[in-house]
């Protein structure tokens, strides 16, 4: 809770957009949404105006990844990162770009939850860069959420 407070928050892959609309209900002060499916994307506006969020959310139409890798036009300090269960090359891909500082999408403190669905009661093969580290992890049933930070200097 105490990371969602006057946040900027960042959602890749935002699919229904819950993620971010729940940030914003807890306090987070803007959110961007990125999602590449069109008929997703139009869901979400829809969504957005019908909650009154469009001056807190930016809805961003574009593939996650391929946003990612242009310069950062502002920093996060909550990313969210849940694409589709059966695409870990995305987790991979995204996590990849948000450890590399030519972006710096991240704020110096910020969290990165990546939520995944367990593969017979395991974690999947997500790959997560060396920059980071595991802070905390949630299970619920097949669902996990792992929360990942920056590390500090050594």
């Amino acid at each position: 809770q105490h990371e969602v407070v006057g946040a900027s928050v960042l959602d890749l892959f935002a699919g229904s957009g819950a993620l971010a609309i729940e940030a914003i209900s807890r306090g987070a002060a803007h959110a961007v949404l990125v999602e590449t499916q069109r008929e997703l994307a139009r869901f979400l506006a829809a969504q957005l105006d019908a909650l009154s969020l469009r001056d807190r959310c930016d809805l961003v139409h574009a593939d996650a990844l391929r946003w990612l890798q242009q310069p950062a036009t502002r920093q996060f300090g909550l990313v969210l990162v849940d694409p589709p269960y059966d695409r870990l090359d995305l987790y991979d891909r995204a996590l990849e770009l948000l450890a590399g500082p030519e972006q710096s999408w991240l704020a110096s403190d910020a969290t990165i939850v990546v939520e995944y669905e367990k593969q017979r009661g395991a974690r999947p093969s997500i790959r997560v860069p060396e920059r980071f580290v595991c802070e905390a992890l949630r299970e619920h049933g097949q669902t996990a959420l792992e929360f990942l930070r920056l590390r500090g200097d050594p």
